[in-house]
């Protein structure tokens, strides 16, 4: 159900359920610094998955590389953002922060890294 702040509410145990889908991933314009020479780069951009069904979730979060670690692999930057709003068992609005905090677990379970990569041409 969608109200008119634009939220799709959801009760905690249909987050579990839902699909999401790879839309679009891009690369964030890289930052020039005054430094000459050899200079640590972090590669970072943002990533953005929905469901199918209608109306659909939305789920986008920022990532980062870290060109210094071994092996490389990307890792979010911050908490998802999202057109979901929890509810408890009343209907109520368990709020932002903990709607947050679920959403980062729900996309620390996706297998969204190998897609985020090949979306940007890492190799």
């Amino acid at each position: 159900m969608t109200d008119d702040d634009g939220y799709i509410r959801l009760p905690r145990r249909a987050l579990d359920q839902i699909r999401l889908v790879h839309l679009v991933s891009g690369l964030d314009e890289e930052e020039r610094t005054g430094a000459m020479g050899a200079v640590h780069s972090d590669i970072s951009g943002y990533t953005e998955w929905a469901t199918t069904s209608a109306p659909a979730v939305s789920v986008g979060w920022d990532w980062h590389i870290d060109t210094l670690s071994r092996p490389v692999s990307a890792a979010c930057r911050d908490t998802p953002r999202s057109n979901v709003m929890l509810v408890d068992e009343q209907g109520r609005d368990i709020g932002p922060d903990h709607t947050a905090r679920c959403l980062q677990r729900l996309v620390e379970a996706l297998e969204w890294k190998p897609v985020v990569l090949d979306a940007i041409g890492f190799r």
